[in-house]
């Protein structure tokens, strides 16, 4: 029996690093800094799920080695149990300590399964503390226990989407441990252990004899399988004795275990921890929560002071751990124990190590099994077809990294089927060796291999006769593509290839902008179909640094890191998916059906048209979305705002439908309502008709009651493609995305007068693809690279607005859906062999019945806010407040319009309010003008004779100036001469053979940086004469970089209270510890998130230029926290950037023009009841999308 538990030799093979790196140890809310500490531990063998006392689910899979996190709505509260189950469904439950339970149904990877991520609130029974929670196998019953006793049962109904909630059972103690099986509920609670029955209601205590001391002792399942009436029961009773028992609670058994432990303990093997293991130890040894663990007769017994493994059988201790007394969880698999020590130690003891090496001859020959019976029913065709898919798979799913499920990682078909393929490609040269040099990192580089069915044209045989194709061995005409797989096909890709972006854009070294990625293995940022994705960071220039701190969930915002990944908040029943994040708190949730072709948005519904002709509905309350097929065969819809007209297009016959009176459920009668029709907008009281020959009608005097009306033609100065209308405006777009509104229009003349250009959008150049009038008098467009504009003022009196320019909003958004479609084309017919012109039009008929007439509407309002959809079957909404950006030219007085400057930068005003603007056509010449000057008159700035200047950098009263010698030249301002007069030499005898090479003057300290990458700091911005002493250059460390890095430029604020630096990989570093006790500061700190070429101080913020021309703001910073807590990329593409004291952005375009930054801020109802604006500026508005 020894030697028969050494070779089952349990232990810490090693640390879970991996696990640790994923999970912050702090979290910034506002101006706090808040520890996390993990609270609550549960796993399986697909899923680590750790519960944190800020209320945060973290969710590891194990397959792909993807960290995700789920955030709790409300106040933030500890997590105090989970518990997973992988059944059809991945489920997880979690309690928290204020009595709340919530459950996460995952994606599943699997066909007809689920395909987002929902969550169920059960809220209101418990009110204290959840300790204990159990499911049924089938994921349908969840128990959960308080610490006042109460049982709750839930009925969890996944397919219909509902969770109900009722109390089952409460005990005079507080709940220990829970277990179901077969409709039995296995309760232990400080007093006393007892089996519910839950069909019949009844219940039996576990012996008759009552506990000497209350404590937690637990009770678990003897894990054979047998019926109902032949099952075990464990239960744990004080003074290390264990009961055996029947269903029906009768003691079969007592094992007296005193006599074990007074032998010596054979202990857990522990990897060498940092930190003390031991702890407090109580004066006896007692069991705790029970678990059956690896065999029938072994019990796992945990406590918080020591884990114990017995072989009841046997009567032996396998191992254990004592005297810890900070054990706060306890879970197992198959073959794993992992314990939760301490505030965030977890501790993994296997009998072997972890990875998928030990798995991948299990994995291989379960895979080898399917595969065999897989491909006797396979043709030949369909063999190619598999092989072809996979080679597919490299150049456009890699990295694909699909929610994993404990159904996906064995039986899942597409998986066996591509490691079939890929085994078949190598069958010659296979050895041994090809198995046990792969690593972990090498399988996490997962193929998302996609099985597409086909169609055969069959014909009837004669007996005897063959096919000739089949016979020549020539598939191409016999294959006809599905449209179902074809649009299951391109959705998927457009995932694959979204979730490449994202975690490429973090994780990729330098990209040559000039790569061909047709036959990379990776999906890179460069791919024109996702060109146009929401950006985490910048295409740089310079390599990503590796220390970069990058997690797939979603830490707050405030949060020193960049997330890939958006948090998930939402209520019960929501349907959404993970989206990315980027210092704004928007999130989208997925659309209903295949692809979002129009959306259209009202005061209570939303509505979604998908590609193949289906349009859902749900209503808006706030728990969330819930989708209903309203109709097929849907080629466009138009909704009035207050929802009580709906008109529809129909598919193949171009004909217009209205509906009376309409409602979600029910019988609805359609009116034909005009024939031909390509486009339909409609105001609550008429409907503005596109014919599909380009005339334009309109139908007045529209109601519930009286849905459609005759027809008037309307002239138009060409065709348009779209159109839009609320209350008495209109505005329209041609086929050519030219912008026209309508003038004249009022209650008496629906009609209007006639159609006015819009010279706004001609001078900008906005090719919108989709407009749409909004609430609070705004007109909203998207143009073909996804950014979004809107107009205000828009009014019947003035259709035109008020604005002079369309505001552009920061965020961007994925509408690029025609590329996509014409790869995933060519990739199709690639795959199955099949004439592009045949795959095409398969296409054309699934998405397009009249594709020349079908128009995108991506875009919507109502009073509720901003709704966008994307062509990745994201829908995104904005409540709060947006800031709209607009780049202006600015050509100063005496200069032509075609000057190109060469740099700009400025200064506070010598003597006025406002800031001096310094620039320059080259090196050799500057030019000075004041900001508030309306006219914007330069005045000429005489440079040193024969001196090329380097760098420039001006104060309230002095320029600084560096020649290409690295001499630093001073001119001394003053309110009688703002601009100086002379320059002065400074005396650099102090450094010796030190070579400066970038400075910054603030109000009254310099800060300079060498060619070593040294920093040194200077009180003082005048030079003074020899005869005086002059101001010491004080030495400051630069921050630990590795070998061959420094720093190359430094940057102070106006008010000397902030130093950034830039090294020389473009990595952004902070000063912290500035006071005016302390001016240099006491450390550095380095900003992940972004590279820099460039950075702009303001008293306030930083501004940063990275190399790609982008621009971002550092949003957080104050005294305390002079790093900040996250950027904001702003709109725009620049080549020189500096930012006024007060924060106006000024810059040189990259066509060399002197730009200036207007803003103009939205505010949404919603966040005008709830924000007071006071005295806040346009900046401070940040753009808040929420998810629904």
């Amino acid at each position: 029996m020894a030697a028969h538990h050494a070779q089952m030799t349990l232990k810490e093979f090693c640390p879970l690093y991996y696990l640790y790196s994923s999970i912050p140890g702090k979290i910034q809310k506002g101006f706090r800094s808040i520890v996390v500490y993990l609270t609550a531990l549960d796993v399986s063998s697909d899923y680590i799920a750790v519960g944190s006392s800020i209320g945060m689910l973290y969710l590891y899979c194990r397959q792909i080695g993807q960290m995700n996190k789920y955030s709790l709505e409300g106040k933030m509260e500890t997590i105090t149990t989970v518990r997973l189950l992988s059944c059809f469904d991945d489920l997880v439950a979690v309690g928290t300590a204020s009595g709340r339970v919530a459950i996460f149904q995952l994606v599943s990877p699997l066909p007809g399964r689920n395909k987002q991520l929902r969550r169920f609130d059960v809220v209101g029974l418990h009110k204290s503390t959840v300790t204990a929670l159990a499911w049924s196998a089938n994921g349908m019953k969840l128990f959960s226990g308080d610490d006042k006793g109460k049982i709750v049962y839930s009925a969890v109904d996944l397919d219909q989407g509902t969770c109900v909630p009722r109390l089952l059972l409460e005990e005079t103690s507080a709940i220990v441990q829970l277990e179901y099986s077969q409709k039995m509920l296995l309760v232990s609670s400080n007093q006393r252990s007892l089996l519910f029955y839950t069909q019949d209601e009844t219940l039996h205590l576990i012996g008759t004899k009552p506990r000497k001391s209350n404590g937690k002792f637990g009770a678990c399942f003897h894990p054979a399988l047998c019926k109902q009436s032949d099952m075990l029961v464990y239960a744990a009773r004080p003074g290390l004795r264990l009961w055996r028992a029947d269903i029906e609670g009768v003691v079969q058994d007592t094992h007296l275990l005193k006599e074990l432990f007074g032998q010596e303990i054979p202990y857990f093997e522990l990897f060498p921890h940092s930190g003390p293991i031991g702890g407090y130890r109580p004066p006896e040894r007692q069991l705790g929560i029970l678990r059956s663990f690896m065999k029938e007769d072994w019990v796992l017994s945990w406590n918080e002071y020591s884990i114990y493994l017995l072989d009841c059988l046997s009567q032996v201790i396998i191992g254990g751990l004592d005297s810890c007394g900070d054990i706060v969880s306890v879970s197992c698999t198959e073959n794993e124990i992992f314990i939760l020590k301490g505030d965030r130690d977890i501790i993994r003891i296997s009998n072997q190590p972890e990875g998928l090496h030990s798995h991948c001859k299990t994995l291989l020959m379960c895979h080898c099994t399917v595969l065999c019976k897989s491909l006797r029913h396979l043709d030949v065709s369909q063999k190619y077809l598999f092989n072809t898919d996979i080679r597919l798979g490299k150049s456009v799913a890699v990295q694909s990294h699909t929610p994993c499920s404990r159904s996906s990682s064995i039986t899942s078909c597409d998986s066996a089927l591509g490691l079939a393929a890929v085994s078949e490609q190598s069958t010659s040269d296979l050895s041994s060796s090809r198995y046990t040099t792969i690593t972990q990192e090498d399988l996490q580089q997962e193929l998302v291999i996609k099985a597409i069915k086909v169609k055969r044209k069959t014909k009837r045989r004669r007996p005897g006769k063959l096919d000739h194709n089949t016979e020549n061995g020539n598939y191409s005409e016999a294959i006809t593509p599905d449209v179902d797989s074809l649009l299951e096909c391109t959705f998927s890709y457009i995932k694959a290839a979204a979730d490449g972006d994202r975690s490429e854009v973090l994780d990729a070294p330098s990209l040559d902008p000039h790569l061909d990625v047709s036959d990379s293995k990776t999906v890179e940022s460069r791919d024109p179909m996702i060109s146009s994705t929401i950006e985490l960071l910048p295409q740089f220039r310079y390599p990503v640094e590796p220390e970069l701190s990058v997690s797939s969930d979603d830490d707050d915002i405030y949060g020193h890191a960049v997330a890939r990944s958006s948090s998930i908040c939402f209520s019960c029943g929501t349907v959404l998916s993970s989206s990315l994040q980027l210092a704004e708190s928007w999130m989208g949730y997925s659309g209903p059906g295949c692809g979002i072709l129009s959306l259209v948005v009202t005061d209570r519904y939303i509505w979604c048209l998908d590609f193949k002709g289906g349009l859902y509905c749900s209503a808006l309350p706030n728990d969330g979305i819930r989708w209903q097929k309203f109709e097929d065969n849907v080629q466009q819809v138009a909704v009035s705002q207050s929802g009580s007209l709906l008109w529809k297009v129909e598919q193949k016959t171009n004909k217009a439908f209205a509906c009376g009176k309409v409602s979600i459920k029910g019988k609805r009668h359609w009116y034909e309502a005009h024939t031909q029709t390509a486009f339909v907008a409609l105001s609550d009281d008429s409907a503005w008709i596109i014919c599909t020959n380009g005339d334009l009608y309109l139908q007045t005097g529209l109601s519930g009651d009286r849905p459609c009306a005759r027809a008037v033609k309307v002239d138009c100065p060409c065709p348009f493609a779209q159109i839009t209308a609320r209350g008495s405006v209109v505005w329209a777009l041609s086929e050519q995305g030219t912008v026209f509104y309508r003038e004249g229009l009022s209650s008496f003349c629906a009609e209007g007068e006639q159609w006015k250009y819009d010279t706004v959008s001609e001078r900008q150049g906005l090719k919108p693809v989709c407009i749409s009038l909004g609430c609070q008098h705004t007109v909203w467009a998207l143009d073909n690279n996804g950014n979004l504009w809107f107009r205000s003022g828009i009014t019947a009196k003035k259709p035109q607005g008020e604005d002079k320019y369309w505001w552009q909003c920061y965020q961007k958004f994925d509408i690029i859906i025609f590329q996509t479609l014409i790869q995933a084309t060519q990739s199709v017919a690639t795959a199955t062999k099949a004439p592009v012109e045949r795959v095409a039009d398969r296409l054309r008929v699934a998405f397009w019945p009249q594709q020349p007439h079908c128009q995108f509407n991506l875009v919507s309002a109502n009073n509720n806010g901003i709704w966008i959809a994307s062509s990745r079957n994201d829908i995104h909404v904005a409540k709060g407040n947006l800031i709209g950006t607009y780049w202006k030219n600015v050509v100063p007085r005496g200069t032509a319009s075609t000057t190109k400057w060469a740099f700009v930068f400025s200064s506070a005003a010598s003597t006025k309010e406002g800031s001096f603007l310094w620039l320059g056509q080259n090196k050799k010449d500057l030019l000075c003008l004041w900001d508030q000057d309306a006219q914007l008159h330069p005045s000429t700035v005489q440079l040193p004779a024969e001196i090329e200047m380097v760098q420039l950098s001006a104060c309230r009263d002095a320029l600084w100036g560096i020649d290409s010698q690295g001499r630093i030249h001073i001119r001394t301002l003053s309110p009688s001469c703002p601009t100086g007069i002379h320059w002065t030499l400074l005396d650099l005898s102090q450094l010796g053979n030190v070579r400066l090479v970038s400075f910054s003057c603030g109000n009254q300290n310099v800060w300079a940086c060498d060619e070593n990458g040294i920093i040194y700091f200077r009180v003082g911005t005048q030079p003074l004469n020899s005869s005086m002493m002059l101001p010491a250059w004080i030495c400051i460390e630069p921050p630990e970089q590795p070998v061959g890095m420094h720093l190359i430029s430094v940057h102070t604020s106006p008010n000397d209270r902030m130093l950034w630096a830039i090294d020389s990989r473009g990595n952004i570093h902070v000063r912290t510890g500035i006071s005016e006790e302390m001016p240099v500061g006491t450390d550095w700190e380095h900003i992940p998130g972004l590279q820099a070429s460039h950075l702009a101080l303001s008293v306030r913020t930083v501004w940063v230029q990275c190399p790609n021309g982008e621009v971002a703001r550092r949003y957080g910073i104050t005294d305390k926290n002079p790093a900040g807590d996250y950027w904001k990329k702003i709109p725009g593409l620049i080549s020189k950037l500096t930012v006024t004291p007060e924060d106006e952005l000024w810059a040189i375009s990259v066509t060399s023009s002197l730009i200036r930054r207007l803003t103009k801020p939205f505010q949404n109802n919603i966040s005008k009841s709830k924000t007071s604006l006071g005295s806040m500026g346009c900046e401070d508005l940040e753009d808040e999308w929420e998810v629904i």
